[in-house]
């Protein structure tokens, strides 16, 4: 089903509930809102009528007043002599005079009775049975109320007659006349309807029982069309006598159905009307428009041309939204796949391109242990083209002995376990060569793969061989050399030895010589000029191999000095230098230029030692000339920094 169909059947469906729900709501409700209305306007109605009959018992009441005054001045044979025009024109029926022993003792009765018979006055007077106690029990009240007569009602009126000790009593027939004037003056038609003890009609029992449920005047439905109110009347011992009923047409109740009827039927048109109205919007505004969108996307995915961008509509709503999210996902999903082609491409062009061998084994179903997919490299490596190569197993590439260790490998792998071994696999024609892999599990498209990289490592094994012949060489080089030099350890020391016995033994010679030569330096007057100049240059000699002496006794203890490196201030201590110089030779007039702060890192006291050579040098080289200036300082050169003392004149 389509959605315009869906939107159709759930437009009606609604429809069609809504007003389902009205029909009900308005059964439920407004009916019994309208039978409620007319239940209490036939009520208000039934009680006009039966105050209308209440009001005949004060006309009653006047008229027993006038007889009583009748009887009082001419007597009870007055009564008996009433005209019977009196009695008709006061609309009396009856008129009894009884004693308080239920003696007759005046009766008189009109000649007109419309109900075409007349009442038996005996059976009025046994009806009144027992009125006499009634009446003692109000004296001076007057007492009126009703009887049933051979079913015909009768309203009555007593008057007590104390003067006589009697009863007047004063009765009117509730006849067709009385009835019809009833009638008249409340325009409804009056029914009245005795009582029986034995057996009534349904709707009379229907209305005691309302009675006895407390309800006034109840009324009932008769039948669709016409609706009936009752009014409860007792005769005047309080025992039930009769119903006044009173039936009219249910002008209300169906003037309400025929009200909710149009109702209905002017919702259904409009709604129908709206419905429709409603489809037409829908289908120009949403649903054509969707359907093309549909079909737009539809169609997209049917061809796979995710370059066909959806029209857009200057609309500025949900659907034009839509569209415009739908071309931004299109543009993502365009840019999305250029990005995975040319990653694909990047990928593939890596692959391919990989120096080192890289195959896909199979771990599941027909595919476990068969080559999925191989690199150029793999298939120039084991001496097959790709098609070759992808064609075979794993354990046709591998040798007999990497075949008894591949399966614990491929679980190993296949658990979740990278993996690098050095094995050897076995080319096209059959030669072995050792590689390395390193491989691992890969899942793709929900099955399980051995992803593995193999390099090929003939050569480096080579060089290891060759390697561990090189090392070995090496290793009896490092053994000779350690032994020359435990023996050059030991000539240095027997060349210390001989140094300080050198220096021990020559230094006593060379101290004669140089004061010899002294002396005859001093000696101005027996040396000629020739002699005097070679007693200097043995002087000198002798001085400087006083110093070679004391520099080989420097070079024996540097040997034996282990070196502490440290921040070494070097121009502090060419200060401490040439001041010890100056204090050795005061007689000197010598300038000094030291630049500060010259720090270097070394060992200070192997430093002091260069610092007191270089600068005695440049002290000593400098003792014959008058103006000397000594410089200590650094400068940078290409090869690094360069700390000089040097001696100018």
């Amino acid at each position: 089903m389509t959605l315009s169909q869906r939107t159709i059947l759930m437009i009606v469906s609604t429809f069609i509930a809504l007003l389902f729900i009205l029909a009900v709501t308005s059964d439920v409700i407004l009916l019994k809102s309208f039978a409620a209305l007319e239940r209490t306007v036939v009520a208000d109605n039934i009680q006009k009528v039966r105050n209308e009959i209440d009001e005949s018992y004060d006309e009653l009441g006047a008229l027993t007043d006038e007889l009583a005054a009748t009887v009082s001045t001419g007597g009870y044979t007055h009564l008996t002599k009433l005209p019977a025009i009196f009695l008709r024109s006061r609309k009396l029926d009856i008129v009894i005079c009884l004693s308080h022993d239920m003696q007759v003792i005046a009766l008189q009765q009109s000649d007109s009775d419309s109900l075409n018979r007349q009442v038996n006055p005996a059976h009025v007077i046994s009806a009144l049975d027992g009125i006499v106690p009634l009446a003692r029990k109000s004296p001076g009240e007057p007492l009126s109320g009703m009887i049933v007569i051979d079913d015909v009602p009768i309203q009555l009126a007593i008057s007590q007659l104390p003067a006589n000790d009697c009863l007047l009593i004063a009765g009117r027939y509730l006849d067709v006349d009385e009835i019809n004037r009833i009638t008249a003056l409340t325009e409804f038609a009056l029914d009245l309807v005795p009582v029986s003890t034995k057996q009534n009609a349904p709707d009379i029992t229907a209305a005691l029982a309302a009675v006895s449920r407390g309800v006034e005047n109840p009324v009932l439905v008769v039948n669709q069309d016409e609706v009936a109110g009752y009014s409860f009347f007792k005769d005047i011992f309080g025992r039930p006598c009769l119903f006044a009923k009173i039936t009219e047409e249910r002008l209300l109740y169906n003037q309400g159905k025929a009200s909710i009827v149009y109702v209905l039927t002017a919702l259904f048109v409009a709604g129908g009307v709206f419905c429709c109205a409603m489809l037409f919007f829908m289908r120009e505004t949403i649903l054509k428009r969707l359907a093309a969108v549909t079909q737009k996307v539809a169609r997209i995915t049917t061809q796979g041309d995710i370059s066909v961008r959806l029209p857009v509509s200057g609309r500025q709503d949900e659907l034009s939204a839509l569209a415009v999210s739908i071309n931004g996902m299109l543009d993502s999903l365009e840019n999305a796949e250029k990005d995975v082609r040319e990653s694909e491409e990047r990928y593939r062009m890596l692959f391919d391109r990989a120096p080192d061998a890289i195959i896909v084994i199979g771990l599941e179903g027909d595919e476990a242990g068969r080559v999925i997919s191989a690199n150029q490299a793999a298939a120039d490596l084991h001496g097959y083209t790709l098609d070759e190569i992808c064609r075979l197993r794993i354990h046709d590439l591998n040798t007999a002995e990497t075949n008894k260790s591949a399966a614990d490998m491929m679980a190993a792998i296949a658990a979740g376990e990278w993996m690098t071994a050095e094995i050897w696999h076995l080319k096209k024609d059959g030669t072995q060569f050792p590689i390395e892999i390193h491989a691992g599990l890969i899942i793709s498209g929900g099955k399980k793969y051995i992803l593995g990289f193999d390099r090929d490592i003939t050569q480096r094994k080579i060089t290891e061989e060759t390697n561990n012949m090189h090392l070995e060489q090496i290793r009896r080089l490092n053994d000779k050399l350690s032994r020359k030099a435990i023996e050059l350890a030991t000539a240095n020391n027997d060349l210390e030895t001989f140094n300080y016995s050198v220096s021990h033994d020559m230094r006593g010679p060379l101290t004669r010589i140089s004061g010899y030569c002294q002396l005859l330096l001093d000696d101005d007057s027996t040396l000629d000029s020739n002699t005097k100049e070679y007693v200097t240059r043995i002087y000198e000699s002798e001085t400087w191999l006083n110093e070679m002496i004391d520099a080989l006794l420097h070079l024996a203890q540097l040997t034996r000095i282990e070196i502490f490196s440290r921040r070494v201030n070097l121009s502090a201590i060419a200060e401490e230098v040439l001041k010890e110089l100056i204090l050795e030779n005061p007689e000197r007039s010598v300038r000094m230029h030291i630049e500060p702060n010259i720090v270097v890192s070394g060992d200070d006291r192997l430093l002091k030692m260069v610092m007191i050579n270089l600068l005695g040098n440049a002290w000593k080289y400098s003792s014959r000339k008058k103006d000397t200036q000594i410089e200590f300082g650094a400068e940078q050169t290409e090869t690094g920094q360069v700390y000089y003392p040097i001696k100018s004149s």
